[in-house]
């Protein structure tokens, strides 16, 4: 269940910034939703074939497993199986009532999405070898909410032994605000349910079960708008089950599974987010009222202090003073440093403080046209790159160039490396270092289309030293 414009309604606008229109196709959405698609380039049981176990973005509110942009083909041409799953998205995902968790046996309630991943998972184990594959050699991998939830299944003692790597494009587990809890998410769901009861007597969850989806996700996207501001409904909640911990504290701690990590990011992850709101805007009858900007710089330092503590007011002034004088390049660069580079930075240097080896990169290709300069290297480029899936209409508008085909064989051989044997370098390849705190490695996938070995990844004002990340992380 989702929005009839599905991610479409996110590609529109890009599509636009680079002079092409792109139609929107309308899904058919269904609460009949919990089907996975497998790849396999040798359907032999006793080929013990690495698995790659996909988990699509969309702000877990849009997108599916079946989208062209994932087809699985060329990938597993590399000597893999590719596996695509779809979740409960938005209220039917993530919908927390007092009811639902004195129903459950674990008293929780809001995971479901993050369940139906885990029940994906579990089908892999019991399943994949009919298909050629090795259920103990399996690595999950997704990209922004996809990313998001897969690190955030790291801190999940509910996946133990379900895979062994996870491979998080644009999508750490914590940085963004701080997890909430079952309690915190169930005065939304209960004001949910009285709407949808309109004063009738008995049960909510009776009369919620009894209406349309899209009516209950209705209801839900008023209430935020107007007495739940600030809520993120379709984001994980701390249950005491599948989230005994927020997975900010869970890496904090190490007691998050034994398993690798690759993570990494977009040059100008947040210049897809800026057209795309200023596209809505304008088609707007009523246009939200924009925050003031003192306002907006204190929403900006509630989301940092997290992860840069007493550095805080110094990293917002400082970037503060840069987009005044730079303007929207300088607004994608701080937030995807803050947002997204430093979370990144935290989560491989506590996985690698936990005894597991952790590959970090950056994405800097841009696409040469009319958009380039406005967009950069967005949110989701990468995703062609990595499938090999330039033809699909998700990202056909883009005039892509040999150059981009020859780094998008360059990343598929570091992904599926990985999946391989849980380093992602092989013959050929410019060396990736793992993560240590002294040099702080990455790899750049650059303009040029080559794979550049760096150091000193992390940005200004934060410090990645686990020791202090483990005292700063410890409350959230």
């Amino acid at each position: 269940m989702q929005n009839v414009a599905g991610t479409d309604s996110f590609i529109e606008p890009l599509a636009a910034t680079y002079g092409v229109v792109f139609s929107r196709q309308p899904l058919a959405p269904s609460e009949d939703c919990l089907y996975l698609n497998v790849w396999t380039p040798q359907l032999q049981p006793d080929a013990h074939l690495p698995v790659m176990v996909w988990l699509h973005g969309g702000s877990n509110r849009v997108g599916s497993g079946t989208e062209a942009a994932y087809d699985g083909s060329i990938l597993a041409s590399h000597g893999v199986i590719v596996v695509t799953v779809n979740y409960r998205l938005g209220a039917m995902g993530f919908f927390s009532h007092p009811e639902l968790t004195a129903e459950s046996l674990h008293h929780s309630s809001g995971n479901y999405g993050l369940l139906d991943q885990i029940a994906a998972l579990e089908w892999v184990q019991q399943n994949i070898a009919a298909f050629g594959g090795d259920p103990t050699n399996v690595t999950l991998f997704g990209e922004s909410a996809g990313s998001v939830d897969a690190t955030t299944l790291m801190a999940s003692p509910v996946t133990k032994s379900l895979f062994r790597r996870v491979i998080a494009e644009s999508g750490p587990a914590f940085g963004l605000e701080p997890e909430r809890t079952v309690a915190e998410m169930q005065p939304l769901g209960l004001a949910v349910g009285k709407e949808a009861a309109g004063g009738k007597p008995g049960s909510q969850i009776q009369i919620l079960r009894s209406l349309p989806a899209t009516q209950i996700a209705d209801i839900e996207d008023r209430l935020i708008a107007s007495q739940f501001k600030g809520y993120d409904p379709n984001a994980s909640i701390v249950d005491g089950w599948v989230l005994p911990q927020s997975p900010a504290r869970a890496f904090a701690s190490g007691t998050i599974e034994p398993v690798d990590l690759l993570a990494g990011l977009n040059a100008r992850e947040s210049a897809a987010f800026r057209v795309v709101a200023a596209a809505a805007a304008k088609k707007s009858p009523q246009p939200a009222a924009k925050p003031g900007f003192g306002e907006t710089l204190k929403q900006f330092a509630g989301v940092a202090r997290p992860l840069y503590g007493n550095w805080t007011d110094l990293t917002v002034a400082t970037y503060t003073v840069r987009i005044l004088l730079h303007g929207n390049p300088a607004i994608d660069q701080a937030s995807s440093d803050i947002l997204v580079a430093c979370p990144v930075g935290a989560e491989a240097a506590l996985t690698t403080s936990a005894g597991r080896r952790a590959f970090v990169y950056r994405f800097d290709r841009s696409v040469p046209g009319k958009g380039e300069s406005e967009l950069g290297a967005f949110h989701a480029l990468e995703l062609p790159y990595v499938f090999g899936t330039f033809q699909a209409r998700t990202f056909s508008w883009l005039p892509f160039t040999s150059t981009d085909r020859k780094l998008s064989q360059i990343m598929q051989a570091y992904w599926t490396n990985f999946a391989k044997f849980g380093d992602p370098n092989g013959q050929g390849l410019p060396h990736w270092t793992p993560w240590n705190t002294r040099q702080e490695p990455y790899l750049v996938f650059s303009q040029s289309g080559d794979a550049v070995p760096q150091q000193s990844f992390s940005p200004i004002y934060c410090h990645l030293s686990p020791d202090r990340l483990k005292q700063q992380l410890a409350d959230f």
